[in-house]
C-alpha cells in the first residue's frame, strides 16, 4: 500500500526477502515464513488481550473481545491462503460482513458467559 511494507525489516532480511520483492508482489516460501511468524506473534498478542479484558470497566471487555475475534478471523483467512497475501491479484485479505457479524456474536457470547 502506497509503496510501503508493513513487515519487520529485520525478519525480511533474515529470510533474504527484499522490500522490492514485496512491493513487486513476489511471493516466496521465505516471504510466507515471515508472514506466518508475524501472524503467530499477533495471535499471542490477541491471547494477552483476552486475558486482560476483564480489568476494563463497562463495555470495555466486549469491545476488546470483538476486536480479538475480528483479527482472529483475519489470521484464519491468512492461514487458509498459506500466508501468501501477495498473490491475491493485489487485493487485501478481507473478512466478509457475515463473518464480522458472526465474530461479534461470538465475542458477545464469550463476554456474557465470561469465557
Amino acid at each position: 500500500a502506497l509503496g510501503r511494507v508493513y513487515l519487520p525489516q529485520d525478519m525480511l532480511k533474515a529470510e533474504g526477502v527484499s522490500t522490492e520483492d514485496v512491493l513487486q508482489l513476489k511471493s516466496s516460501p521465505e516471504y510466507r515464513k515471515v508472514v506466518a511468524a508475524v501472524a503467530d506473534h499477533a495471535e499471542a498478542l490477541l491471547i494477552e488481550a483476552e486475558m486482560g479484558k476483564s480489568t476494563l470497566p463497562g463495555v470495555g471487555p466486549l469491545f476488546v473481545q470483538i476486536i480479538v475475534e475480528l483479527y482472529r478471523e483475519y489470521l484464519i483467512k491468512l492461514e487458509q491462503i498459506g500466508y501468501d497475501n501477495l498473490n491475491l491479484s493485489g487485493e487485501r485479505v478481507k473478512i466478509k460482513t457475515i463473518q464480522k457479524l458472526m465474530a461479534s456474536f461470538k465475542a458477545a457470547t464469550k463476554v456474557l458467559t465470561q469465557q
